[in-house]
């Protein structure tokens, strides 16, 4: 006779094999493709889709510290896009369309604009940016007159969710929601005294501003901020030594705004305090992490693995033009009408699209700012630490609106 334990035991593992067997989690209801036998049965209507990336973009150079230790992956994240079209193939194929990705590269803004403007006059409605900041802003202010709608799926600024661009979405997450999601998790641990150091770069500093921002909303206390350098001249020791810099005040926490990377990674275990490190060393926010495994995310991991060749592991940026791609893919298969760009570009920026990103949650796009809702992940090097939203941080309407700018601090510049 089995035991109310072991049955009870027994129950839940049939339930995890259950989910393990599916790649769209329980929270997930997508809207049903087309069925009509008129379109399954005609010759799929070929429609392209444009990627914009940089050439020699510097963020996806292989950054390599002094003793070739890598610092960024090498490759950019064009494969993504190129499985997020192939993992909806059969949802777009349910209303008579085959897409196909255009990928096209400039060397600066001038050879970006003229891409764009060749892709629109061919007839693509969407484009998947990977691009700098700067470039998406600029590109989006010389394309808002043309019938294409640019999708960001490397560019975290916060800016570019405030210019309220009407052709521009965002996939990659913003600072302010990445910063969001750690404080929320340091709140939860009752860290509220933080030490903030901050690198000499102009994008470190734009990191440690949207830190600020989000322990303000949270009241963390930012006890001190300080200033680090990599420089090893005498007269810069007490900006480049970890314990000086760390030195003579009580925290809880450190928060680390270094988007090079050479400085945190050597500050860990390096501090004066035996305290934890945060931001972008030690425990790290990002859209993904290849060590999640919950929602069919060992399946996402697993065939961009494969897709690479097994030369690197699936990044934030690669999931989000992964999902850059699916969104624009799930417009073409489920538009109540597809014969139309015009509502199938609606129905990308409307409510009823629901996306499937294997992070537990249906995903779509905030109406006031074009971005992407969606949890993100906290990581060490090899393990996923906490997803937020985290529990008891609620929202009147949607609970993934608690990371990033809400609709009442959305101001368009």
């Amino acid at each position: 006779m089995t035991s109310p334990r072991a049955a009870s035991l027994l129950l839940a593992g049939a339930a995890i094999a259950v989910l393990t067997a599916t790649t769209v989690s329980a929270k997930v209801k997508l809207p049903a493709a087309s069925t009509n036998p008129a379109v399954a049965n005609a010759a799929p209507k070929e429609v392209k889709v444009g990627y914009l990336g940089l050439v020699n973009d510097p963020r996806n150079a292989a950054d390599l510290a002094f003793t070739n230790i890598q610092l960024s992956p090498p490759d950019d994240p064009l494969t993504g896009a190129q499985m997020g079209f192939a993992d909806e193939a059969i949802v777009a194929s349910a209303n008579g369309f085959k897409i196909d990705l255009d990928a096209q590269k400039g060397k600066d803004i001038g050879e970006l604009v003229t891409e764009a403007k060749a892709m629109a006059a061919g007839g693509e409605r969407f484009i998947i940016l990977d691009l700098p900041d700067d470039l998406v802003d600029q590109l989006a202010a010389q394309t808002k007159d043309l019938p294409v709608t640019l999708v960001n799926a490397s560019a975290h600024a916060n800016y570019l969710r405030d210019r309220c661009y009407a052709n521009l979405l965002h996939t990659a997450a913003s600072d302010r929601m990445e910063q969001d999601a750690l404080v929320q998790y340091l709140k939860t641990r009752n860290w509220n005294k933080v030490l903030v150091l901050q690198g000499p770069l102009p994008r470190d500093k734009v990191i440690a501003d949207a830190f600020k921002q989000s322990a303000a909303r949270l009241r963390l206390d930012i006890v001190d901020t300080r200033n680090f350098t990599l420089s090893r001249t005498p007269d810069s020791q007490e900006n480049n030594n970890a314990l000086l810099v760390t030195g003579g005040i009580d925290y809880d926490v450190i928060f680390i705004a270094d988007s090079d990377g050479e400085y945190g990674r050597y500050l860990p275990y390096a501090t004066q305090l035996p305290r934890p490190v945060v931001g972008t060393a030690g425990l790290v926010p990002a859209e993904w992490h290849f060590s999640w495994d919950r929602d069919g995310a060992t399946q996402v991991t697993s065939r961009f693995q494969k897709a690479t060749d097994r030369r690197r592991e699936m990044t934030g940026t690669d999931w989000s033009t992964w999902m850059a791609a699916k969104a624009i893919a799930d417009a073409y298969g489920r538009a109540p009408d597809v014969s139309d760009p015009n509502k199938i570009d609606a129905y990308l920026k409307s409510d009823d699209l629901k996306l499937d990103g294997s992070k537990g949650f249906s995903l779509n796009f905030r109406q006031w700012d074009g971005q992407l809702r969606q949890p993100l992940v906290l990581a060490t090097s090899n393990a996923v630490i906490a997803a937020p939203p985290l529990p008891g941080f609620l929202h009147q309407t949607n609970d993934l609106d608690t990371l990033g700018e809400d609709e009442p601090e959305h101001k368009c510049q």
